[in-house]
């Protein structure tokens, strides 16, 4: 089925806060003590306990987002954002796709903790990032830098600790390239600018000398 894209129902961590409690709860229905369990019903409740945990993981690091780096962002270039989902968005790591799409393949529709829309659209949201910082990389370009090509957009991303706040449960784990680095933060330029315009993104221009 395709459920299509565009925003989530509700925020997106109203919404993984939900689908964690769901879990939670539907684990406590089905629990069984260990000699009651089937093979079946073992496995389910092994399902149920990990997507749980894994979507707890997934908000503590969307805590720390919201409390340190997007006040950062928002410092550095004197703009705040309409919309903080934007950039957890961003954010999302691939390695995140398994969950939300297990957790979707894993219930009825009719069952699910959150829409099925919802999570299709959490899968498919680790894309945003390469195509936002196309639009950042040129808008910067011709906008602001008069067509001159953008340097030091890792160093920005180090600046705003984009790679460390990555969202997902293999990030920690995984060493930074420069080009993985440089998408983050021509992201977060893209992000401004469909936020605030050109207005906004000159602020950064200082950032990147």
């Amino acid at each position: 089925m395709a459920y299509g894209y565009g925003p989530l129902s509700r925020p997106l961590e109203e919404t993984l806060m939900a689908l964690r409690d769901g879990l939670m709860r539907e684990y406590r229905e089905e629990y069984l003590p260990a000699h009651r369990r089937s093979p079946r019903r073992a496995r389910r409740l092994r399902r149920l306990r990990g997507w749980s945990r894994e979507t707890g993981h997934l908000l503590s690091q969307i805590d720390r987002v919201m409390r340190e780096i997007l006040p950062r962002i928002e410092r550095d270039t004197g703009h705040a954002f309409r919309d903080p989902d934007g950039l957890l968005r961003v954010l999302l790591d691939a390695s995140t796709k398994r969950l939300f799409w297990g957790i979707l393949a894993g219930f009825p529709e009719e069952a699910l903790p959150v829409p099925a829309r919802d999570l299709a659209l959490l899968a498919k949201f680790p894309g945003d990032a390469s195509a936002l910082a196309i639009i950042g990389d040129v808008t910067l370009q011709l906008k602001v830098l008069s067509g001159r090509t953008a340097a030091g957009l890792a160093a920005l991303a180090d600046r705003w600790g984009l790679h460390e706040s990555r969202i997902g449960p293999a990030c920690r784990r995984r060493p930074a390239g420069v080009r993985e680095k440089e998408v983050l933060a021509g992201a977060v330029l893209g992000l401004l600018y469909i936020d605030g315009g050109t207005d906004a993104l000159r602020a950064v221009a200082s950032l990147l000398a």
